[in-house]
């Protein structure tokens, strides 16, 4: 996003994008105290199905004129691969380790951004980029302990997943209608991580706690949110809108901080002020 030409209507939507993933984070690890990683996938990409039919149903009989194997291909690296990665991740490592290693995403996608749309890059946005990712640092440096283990590995895998699907669809549906791309990157997901949770942690008896969660993370969290992210995809380059969700983390720790009644550290506002500016800098 070009921060001169965003209109207002704009900046509404990425608030109310970037405040409903980074309310995922804690509401994530709340879900997974009830169950199994792909379990809690299971029923997050059920109800953002649900939840997208309704608001596309009129739109789906244009299934026909797109083509199914890139709708599926781009299902599978944004919804099951980078949400199974990162569910899994997130179970071996904490949420601040979870959280700047899935928002190495900025720079994966201005990476294949750059190698596959030819989009331009500039020394300022690659400086904003660095700055913002470092006050992702910044923010959960208090709170960092790390062991190499293999959740490190999944979450950077999720990260590239996310990039890869999300710069495959500018690619290949940014002309396809929106609802029916949001919806179908649910639908198609949906027997894939039926199978991986059957096979990988089964089921416990569900609660009331665990249903409420999931459909929040679902219903807006995955569906509404990602509905305004892919009109930002189609709209603008893929370089410009990654720097943006640099936000996403920042309001995830203030958001744990207001769930959990916390104080914010020193080290906090610091990181927030440092991404403010590295997203500052990319939008000039």
């Amino acid at each position: 996003m070009n921060y001169k030409g965003t209109k207002p209507i704009d900046i509404l939507l990425f608030l109310v994008m970037s405040s409903s993933w980074a309310l995922n984070y804690p509401l994530l690890k709340f879900a997974l105290a009830y169950e199994p990683p792909m379990t809690t996938l299971l029923f997050r990409v059920l109800f953002g199905a649900i939840f997208s039919i309704p608001f596309s149903y009129s739109a789906l009989r244009l299934i026909r004129s797109m083509d199914i194997g890139k709708l599926f291909l781009m299902s599978l690296f944004n919804v099951t691969i980078f949400m199974g990665l990162w569910f899994i991740g997130e179970r071996t490592e904490s949420s601040s380790i979870s959280s700047i290693l899935v928002y190495t995403y900025p720079f994966v996608a201005v990476f294949l951004s750059w190698l596959f749309l030819q989009e331009k890059l500039s020394k300022g946005k690659i400086l904003g980029i660095v700055v913002g990712f470092v006050g992702v640092v910044v923010i959960f440096l208090d709170q960092l302990s790390i062991s190499l283990n293999i959740g490190l590995f999944l979450l950077v895998g999720a990260a590239i997943s996310w990039a890869s699907g999300t710069v495959f669809y500018k690619k290949y549906l940014r002309g396809a209608d929106l609802g029916v791309v949001n919806t179908f990157q649910f639908l198609f997901a949906i027997p894939i991580v039926l199978f991986a949770a059957i096979f990988y942690g089964g089921f416990r008896p569900i609660a009331l706690n665990f249903i409420l969660i999931t459909i929040y993370m679902g219903a807006i969290g995955s569906s509404a949110a990602y509905f305004i992210y892919w009109g930002f995809v189609k709209k603008y380059n893929v370089s410009h809108v990654s720097p943006y969700l640099f936000a996403v983390p920042a309001l995830s720790i203030l958001f744990s901080a207001l769930l959990n009644k916390e104080t914010l550290s020193v080290l906090n506002l610091a990181g927030f002020a440092l991404i403010a500016i590295g997203i500052f800098i990319s939008s000039r």
